[in-house]
């Protein structure tokens, strides 16, 4: 009999592609025949910006451990507190495997302490923030005789834990990009950018242009706060997407506005190397504001000017999403990481 899967997801309620991709590894895995679950903090508690049928449990205690909260009331009230909450969470068995962001760092061994444990590192450039400088390996989460394995999205993650840590188990998995919601539509003569991502760097790239009277015409719209649905449209009606992203394990953003047609501009951001490709994007070396600015310039008078330009791209752009991000490669990556996790869990149970 196949043991639980419970992903640990932080209670966030505004738009987030680390959680999204959670509720979308759970949703695959149950597909596939497994039974796994998401595990929020507080009851009731569900994001609104996105549809979905996955199944969700509670249990405020894992997230108070993980979180070291609350630290600023009284002991007395903390307990009766944490007593009062903890009365209906969720019963999280022996034999259920449990799923960790990796923002939760050294936290992660010390709760359940004897369960077998997976690492989903979305954010390679995150995994030690929380510990000290001169830190072990024997503190972290990843080589620790419970942890059975490391779930990790792009090659650039790949190669930044194995620099750390050497020879342990990774899995990467390939985001699947939704190419019936992610589709070229009528196309504006809007530019679209994510505020959440360095926006500081935006605004000079915006500001140099509208000095320099490229943006005649031009609309600029930002995505805070939108849904999925909203940002979907938005991206495909427009015509290019600023990428401001820096230290990213893969930012979906980037490649949903490529799918979108969007001519993309900006930072890789690291993991977004490996689908930043020249010949349909314009990758910007890391805080050139410069060389932003003038590749949004050029951006610019090749819409304007070459009027089957962002058609052309946008057919190559999606022809290597196709080829890559497809769910079928997915879901085989999954089946792969999670046929060699249960494995290891037995061994390790029965050892």
């Amino acid at each position: 009999m196949k043991p639980r899967i419970l992903f640990i997801c932080p209670d966030i309620s505004e738009p987030s592609g680390g959680v999204k991709q959670i509720y979308r590894q759970v949703d695959v895995l149950n597909s596939l025949g497994y039974k796994a679950l998401i595990v929020h903090q507080n009851q009731g508690f569900k994001p609104q910006w996105f549809k979905f049928d996955t199944p969700i449990e509670y249990h405020y205690m894992i997230h108070a451990e993980l979180n070291n909260q609350p630290a600023i009331l009284p002991q007395w009230y903390i307990k009766l507190r944490e007593a009062q909450l903890a009365r209906n969470d969720f019963k999280i068995d022996n034999s259920d495997i449990l799923v960790f962001p990796e923002a939760y760092g050294p936290n992660i061994n010390k709760v359940f302490p004897s369960h077998s444990k997976v690492i989903y590192n979305q954010g390679c450039y995150n995994s030690f923030r929380k510990f000290p400088l001169q830190l072990t390996k024997s503190e972290t989460p990843y080589t620790h005789f419970n942890t059975l394995a490391t779930i990790v999205n792009s090659d650039d993650a790949i190669n930044y834990l194995k620099l750390a840590f050497g020879d342990i188990p990774i899995f990467k998995i390939h985001h699947s990009i939704d190419m019936e919601i992610f589709k070229p539509a009528s196309k504006k003569k809007q530019i679209l950018y994510m505020p959440r991502k360095n926006v500081g760097d935006i605004k000079q790239v915006i500001q140099i242009n509208a000095l320099r009277e490229n943006l005649n015409g031009w609309i600029i719209k930002d995505l805070d706060q939108l849904t999925h649905t909203e940002i979907a449209h938005a991206m495909n009606e427009s015509s290019i997407f600023l990428s401001s992203n820096l230290d990213e394990g893969f930012s979906l953003p980037s490649i949903e506005a490529m799918a979108s047609g969007c001519l993309v501009i900006g930072y890789p951001g690291k993991g977004g190397k490996e689908y930043f490709k020249p010949e349909f994007s314009m990758p910007v070396s890391d805080k050139d504001i410069q060389q932003f600015a003038i590749k949004l310039e050029e951006g610019i008078q090749k819409i304007e000017n070459q009027p089957q330009y962002l058609k052309d791209i946008a057919q190559k752009a999606r022809t290597y999403i196709s080829n890559n991000h497809i769910e079928k490669s997915e879901k085989r990556d999954i089946q792969n990481a999670w046929g060699f996790i249960l494995k290891a869990n037995s061994n390790r149970l029965n050892a």
